[in-house]
């Protein structure tokens, strides 16, 4: 995965796209092509998902793609931020209350010993950088790190909108209290904008990295635990500056909010992070979480995330959002999934105690 942003950068680029065909009840097939857009009665049951999804996202993937597909699936659903679903899962081990954990997974997820092994029958169709390398990973979207502003909450204190560009620019005295950002132990997507932080500023082990921490932080910083509280709460006016992630902030775009606020990624650079989907072990509905995740990897699914908000993992397909910035106009600094796998707890442990310095 070093060269995970390089191969986007080509990927992006390809438009070619597989023909479809109807897809094979074996699920055990491997390389077959997308599934029939028509939908499959004989398939009935239950299926119980965890999912850090919300909105358009939900809508689009589960009630608009897989409960057509299969509409005779009964469909239960929590959504949590990942940290907190994890948990769960992992107190319900020995009686799993879920099926499958839909978004939210990181490279750091696969050795949790919560998964189910399975790789999909389509997982061959997937770009070499985005296949089920783990075993229990199947990867779905990518995501992009950026800042959301408030236009007309930053023109009040006294703060011209243009000028918030990036990490730098919220060291800002007069942004002191108005900048919100979830907590990256509990949240994915703030774990991902750490990550991206330490990169972007220095390295990850770098004094000067961790030094515009210790600053960001100082200049009181609002961390907790909701990922969708960053945005909605930026969105309302409440803040500032949200440092979040891509696909809602884009939604508000898409939704003609472009007046009331702006997207910015960062100048010093974004990470685009791959993230998955994943059976939970012993799932009481196995069959039906199999196919979940078939159809997640799918090339009908993907061409559903293709024209939304969210950017797809098959980055063979075109992106046909108008509304997603073209990513070879975004730069992007290189993230080493590995290592950030191997070191998460010492980051997060530094983090938390700079973070107590101020709190």
């Amino acid at each position: 995965m070093k060269k995970f942003v390089a191969l986007l950068l080509v990927f992006c680029t390809v438009l070619a796209l597989f023909g479809c065909k109807p897809a094979d009840k074996d699920t055990t097939d491997k390389g077959t092509s997308a599934p029939a857009s028509g939908p499959d009665e004989s398939v009935k049951g239950k299926l119980v998902i965890y999912t850090t999804t919300y909105d358009i996202e939900y809508k689009l993937i589960i009630e608009e793609g897989f409960q057509k597909k299969y509409p005779n699936v009964q469909i239960e659903t929590v959504q949590a931020g990942a940290g907190e679903l994890k948990t769960r899962i992992k107190s319900e081990i020995e009686n799993p209350q879920g099926d499958v954990m839909f978004g939210g997974l990181a490279y750091s997820d696969a050795d949790l010993g919560i998964w189910e092994k399975y790789v999909s029958k389509y997982d061959s169709t997937m770009p070499e950088s985005m296949r089920n390398t783990t075993g229990y990973l199947s990867w779905t979207t990518i995501q992009l790190e950026n800042l959301l502003v408030n236009i007309d909450a930053a023109k009040k204190a006294g703060i011209d909108p243009d000028s918030i560009t990036g990490f730098e620019s919220l060291l800002n005295p007069a942004l002191k209290g108005k900048i919100i950002w979830a907590d990256p132990a509990s949240s994915s997507s703030a774990w991902n904008m750490l990550a991206t932080m330490l990169v972007a500023m220095g390295g990850y082990e770098s004094e000067k990295a961790w030094d515009y921490v210790d600053k960001l932080l100082a200049n009181g910083v609002v961390v907790g635990n909701s990922s969708s509280n960053c945005y909605k709460s930026v969105y309302e006016g409440e803040y500032v500056v949200g440092l979040t992630y891509e696909a809602p902030c884009v939604s508000y775009i898409e939704g003609g909010e472009g007046d009331k606020v702006k997207i910015v990624y960062m100048e010093e650079g974004t990470s685009a992070f791959p993230f998955a989907s994943a059976i939970i072990k012993g799932a009481k509905n196995m069959e039906i979480a199999k196919l979940f995740i078939d159809y997640l990897v799918s090339e009908e699914a993907q061409k559903l995330w293709a024209s939304s908000t969210a950017r797809q993992a098959n980055t063979k397909l075109p992106t046909t959002n108008q509304y997603l910035t073209d990513i070879s106009k975004i730069k992007l600094v290189e993230s080493d999934h590995q290592y950030l796998k191997d070191n998460r707890d010492k980051i997060l442990e530094k983090f938390q105690q700079i973070y107590v310095k101020y709190n």
